[in-house]
């Protein structure tokens, strides 16, 4: 604010303010001994004094919280990412038509820390690179903006549009995997988790540092994963291709043979699709993943009938390292356990699991899978030396099940033992329980229950990944 205006404006404040000044001090002191010049010394000063702090604080107070000033650069950060069209989000929040009829919703669900998800202890703050939870300066931001009556502001004061890639996050692939046809998908029932295999036969070996599912149609894929099977994989060698195929149960066979040489081809998890888990990077720490010549995709899918019938084509994008790596990154069923009963009614029932690292690898990315019985998670690593540290800890939503990735990923030594401990609500207050009249047990369907930890390792480019779990160890990938 300039200096003319600054004095235009002290002038009419002290011009108002001296009329009812003057009056009050003819007022009280017509009968005072003080001589009339002083007084009105007096009330000069005083009238200036007020007028400068009025002025002072009118200065001083913040500017109105306006949409495209303050607001939309934290819809930007936060949000645009699923609340855009041809995501996850149910409505768009670009701009300011698409977000005013929001405003209370928005104040309120930020304020409760339903939205957006993240659901790691703020102990652990910062220790992720996809932490998604709000700044209390952005919480301040949308409250006042919601009390202020959402105003829009001047269009000229928004931030240019952020520009996401066009049905990627991972912007454009180098080579789309995708269904060879359309499935049909019925419009009720329930549909076991099935495997479809894509022959793709790499033509040379690939280092991958990106990879996304991408499903066809939302509506129906419940989550779905994108696997890479290595060349002479035991695994799905008999399945038809482009079909949906129950395979075997000893899916983790390693293949019957390889190179001699080079990094070892191995079964390994390229990307997953949950509600929050989506894109996957490999690129932390200089690692990429490796996918071997010769190798084939795998889509395990579990799929979900909405009432009518359905149709839907999945894909995976991949995209190639640019560079070779120094490091590999491996994804896995890093801990499960199967042996585990729920009782009916129980509002905590404890479930662990664990497993011991056969060679010291680096954890870069977690995330728990259960059920919609389970209400926290906890991961633990328990070291060699005694000491223990815990890694994640959190609430669990079966309809947010998020990835953790570490923003520097912890060093397990060789005899690490990592520790899940997870509870579950099977009683009536639970209102995502579809029977609390039932002991659960694990097993595939969303109303059986789990205890599974996918974990990301980064590892050396020619250490073996199947070399960090004890080898008679069984593996479940079924969802």
């Amino acid at each position: 604010m300039n200096a003319d205006l600054v004095d235009q404006l002290l002038g009419e404040v002290n011009g108002e303010i001296s009329v009812h000044m003057n009056q009050y001090l003819t007022w009280t002191c017509e009968d005072s001994p003080v001589d009339s010049g002083l007084q009105t010394v007096y009330a000069a000063t005083m009238v200036r004094t007020l007028a400068t702090c009025l002025l002072a604080g009118a200065l001083l107070a913040p500017a109105a919280v306006t949409f495209h000033k303050d607001v939309l650069p934290v819809l930007q950060q936060q949000c645009q990412g699923c609340h855009r069209p041809g995501e996850i989000g149910p409505m768009p929040f670009l701009t300011y038509a698409q977000t005013r009829p929001w405003a209370k919703a928005i104040r309120d669900a930020v304020a409760s820390r339903k939205m957006p998800p993240w659901f790691a202890d703020p102990e652990y703050k910062g220790h992720f690179t996809n932490e998604r939870s709000l700044t209390p300066k952005q919480l301040e931001i949308l409250n006042a903006w919601v009390e202020a009556g959402a105003p829009e502001g001047n269009a000229s004061d928004a931030p240019p549009p952020v520009r996401f890639a066009t049905g990627w996050s991972i912007g454009k692939p180098d080579l789309i995997v995708e269904y060879p046809h359309e499935l049909e998908i019925p419009a009720t029932g329930t549909m076991d988790q099935g495997n479809m295999l894509i022959k793709v036969n790499f033509p040379k070996d690939v280092w991958v540092s990106a990879a996304e599912v991408r499903p066809g149609n939302a509506r129906v894929v419940h989550h779905m994963k994108a696997w890479i099977r290595p060349p002479n994989s035991p695994w799905m060698k008999d399945a038809p291709e482009g079909e949906m195929y129950k395979p075997a149960r000893a899916q983790f066979a390693p293949p019957e043979d390889g190179p001699s040489h080079g990094p070892r081809p191995v079964q390994d998890i390229l990307a997953k699709y949950n509600p929050g888990v989506n894109a996957m990077e490999f690129t932390n720490s200089g690692a990429a993943k490796f996918i071997a010549a010769g190798s084939d995709i795998v889509f395990e899918i579990h799929y979900a009938p909405t009432g009518k019938p359905e149709k839907d084509r999945s894909r995976v994008g991949i995209i190639f390292a640019k560079d070779a790596p120094v490091q590999r990154y491996f994804t896995t069923t890093g801990i499960n356990t199967t042996s585990f009963v729920i009782p009916a009614g129980a509002t905590n029932h404890e479930v662990r699991a664990e497993a011991v690292l056969q060679t010291e690898a680096k954890l870069a990315w977690v995330q728990p899978h259960m059920h919609l019985r389970a209400k926290d998670y906890e991961l633990i690593a328990h070291y060699p030396s005694g000491e223990n540290q815990v890694l994640l800890k959190g609430k669990f939503d079966f309809n947010w099940q998020l990835g953790y990735e570490f923003a520097k990923p912890v060093v397990l030594p060789k005899g690490t033992r990592i520790e899940s401990i997870a509870h579950y609500d099977n009683s009536g207050n639970n209102p995502w329980n579809p029977n609390p009249g039932i002991e659960v047990r694990y097993g595939p369907q969303t109303t059986d229950e789990m205890s599974v930890s996918f974990m990301g390792f980064i590892i050396g480019v020619q250490d073996d990944p199947l070399a960090l779990f004890p080898r008679g160890r069984p593996r479940q990938i079924v969802e």
